[in-house]
């Protein structure tokens, strides 16, 4: 693997070797698959050979790169957005197709590309959605300073991807997590249910379900 610049290591995390850690543990912990263990790094961007991956030592500090949400933290994200295989006008009178993907501001008026028009499938729905989370997974990657499963990645990205990124930043959630407090996180996340003065039923029924993905154990995705 090549070494990684400046620009990239910023945006990576790092974790602590403990006891009984090995990079293929860590990589199966936080990035899904033991495999991905040559995605890790050392402070220098240098990747591991496999001679220094049987050789890790207690303390050392190693950095976990960007992740992605998952199929499941876009599926978690449909549940709540919901789904609409042709064009429609959001609530804001915009025209819109897909998990909220915007087409233009504005209603629909018939200069939408045929693609749109004729309608989408659910796969080219979800494309559309993973490119659009990625300012979230960008939020997410930065912004928070401690590790992350995919789990527990997935659920930030879900919040951020609804709450955006300034709310984010400033939220009791973000400075408590980067302090390491991750059992914070679901009651953090349930403060976050009220839109126009009122707690909104899909708004708790949303933060519910991010904070259960958030404690719930991660298996090999």
């Amino acid at each position: 693997m090549r070494n990684l610049d400046l620009q990239e290591m910023k945006n990576r995390t790092s974790y602590t070797v403990k006891p009984g850690d090995t990079l293929q543990k860590i990589a199966k912990t936080y990035l899904g698959n033991a495999n991905r263990w040559q995605e890790l790094t050392r402070n220098t961007g240098e990747s591991f050979t496999e001679k220094e991956a049987r050789r890790l030592q207690v303390g050392q500090i190693i950095y976990l790169p960007s992740q992605k949400i998952s199929n499941r933290g876009l599926e978690l994200i449909v549940a709540h957005e919901g789904i609409i295989l042709n064009l429609y006008n959001c609530p804001a009178n915009h025209a819109t197709i897909g998990v909220g993907h915007l087409v233009h501001y504005g209603p629909i008026e018939g200069s939408e590309s045929e693609e749109f028009k004729r309608g989408i499938t659910k796969e080219r729905a979800m494309e559309l959605l993973r490119s659009d989370v990625a300012t979230a997974e960008d939020t997410v990657n930065r912004l928070v300073k401690v590790p992350l499963n995919q789990n527990q990645f997935d659920a930030l990205v879900s919040f951020v991807f609804n709450i955006g990124e300034t709310q984010f930043t400033s939220s009791t959630l973000s400075r408590k997590l980067n302090q390491g407090d991750y059992n914070s996180v679901p009651s953090e996340l349930s403060r976050w249910v009220n839109g126009g003065g009122r707690k909104l039923p899909g708004l708790v029924n949303r933060r519910r379900d991010e904070g259960n993905l958030f404690v719930k154990i991660c298996n090999n995705l």
